[in-house]
């Protein structure tokens, strides 16, 4: 045994002397967990199986099991339900699945940093952004390479849904979206401005030239709306809703904004709902606002990162620019 294996041992030993009996047992497990168990096990999660878990991972489908037996024992918690089709995790599981993401995302970011900086860059920063602040995002962009022109940004322009699912796997660093969700532990919020919604249409539309449009008018109309768009689907059911009337149809679902507005400006049939950020786009594509008899809906739009992590200075970065860009101080004011 080294010098340093002495030293290592005789510290344990101390700690262990002043630790309570469950103290003992979360040391006894945090040390207990590596890497190596924590990729099976996300494998495992990943695929919904073990026997193609152990395909990917290149180890028998026993060794794997063992692995997930052994972090199962250090954790003294059943992780991973067996149904009939798949195998999912328990309540243990998930948190322990999305810890290790996280985890795993440190990693990966450190090597990037790396990387970037053998190579003469500083890393790179993934930026979501909602439909309705895509004219705001270039000054923010623009900010960034002048602040540190050797960091890569790469943007993900989309509606709340899958801008959120991309913050809490780790694949967007920072997003600037409506935020109408339960409060997540792991995102720290920073309000950026409140924003109405309005209709628009094809310029030789038939309600086009109408002095106030009433909901029931609406739905003799079909409607394109963004895919995926839960909240917005949500939001226009509500308005009909609360008029005591049925949802419209909605026609086409499209992830493009360039497509939605083409739709409506080829067919002069179509609806859509759109950001009030968004009208001088509307109107330069040839589309026209209706007049609707109020703001079609307001919703409030956040800059949302991972709080739980140590950022990256790239993200750091992004972030100050992105609250420049909106006057914003650092709490959000």
């Amino acid at each position: 045994m080294t010098r340093a294996d002495r030293e290592a041992e005789r510290y344990s030993s101390a700690q262990a002397n002043t630790l309570s009996d469950r103290g003992k047992q979360y040391l006894a497990a945090v040390r207990g967990i590596d890497s190596r168990l924590l990729r099976q096990f996300i494998t495992v999660v990943e695929c919904k199986s073990f026997t193609v878990a152990a395909h990917v991972l290149n180890v028998t489908q026993p060794a794997l099991t063992k692995s997930i037996q052994k972090l199962e024992q250090r954790l003294e918690v059943k992780l991973l339900e067996r149904g009939h089709n798949s195998v999912e995790p328990t309540r243990y599981g998930q948190v322990l699945a999305s810890r290790a993401k996280l985890v795993e995302l440190e990693i990966a970011h450190a090597v990037s940093e790396i990387q970037a900086l053998k190579g003469g860059h500083q890393g790179s920063v993934n930026v979501g952004i909602a439909f309705a602040l895509v004219n705001h995002l270039p000054k923010a962009i623009l900010a960034m390479q002048q602040k540190r022109p050797n960091v890569a940004v790469r943007v993900s322009v989309d509606v709340m849904d899958p801008l959120l699912a991309g913050l809490l796997a780790g694949d967007l660093d920072v997003v600037c979206t409506p935020m109408e969700f339960p409060t997540y532990p792991d995102i720290e919020t920073e309000p950026v401005m409140d924003c109405e919604h309005v209709l628009v249409a094809g310029s030789a539309h038939p309600l086009a030239d109408s002095i106030v449009i009433e909901p029931p008018q609406l739905l003799a109309y079909p409607w394109v709306t963004f895919a995926r768009g839960h909240m917005g689907t949500s939001k226009i059911g509500s308005v009909f809703a609360a008029n005591h009337l049925p949802p419209p149809s909605a026609a086409i679902t499209v992830s493009s904004l360039e497509i939605m507005f083409s739709v409506l400006k080829q067919s002069n049939h179509y609806v859509a709902a759109v950001p009030a950020t968004l009208v001088a786009n509307a109107l330069a594509a040839g589309l026209v606002v209706l007049p609707f008899n109020a703001p079609f809906w307001r919703v409030r739009l956040y800059i949302a990162y991972r709080a739980s992590t140590h950022p990256t200075q790239a993200v750091i970065s992004m972030i100050e620019c992105l609250r420049a860009t909106f006057n914003l101080q650092p709490d959000g004011r």
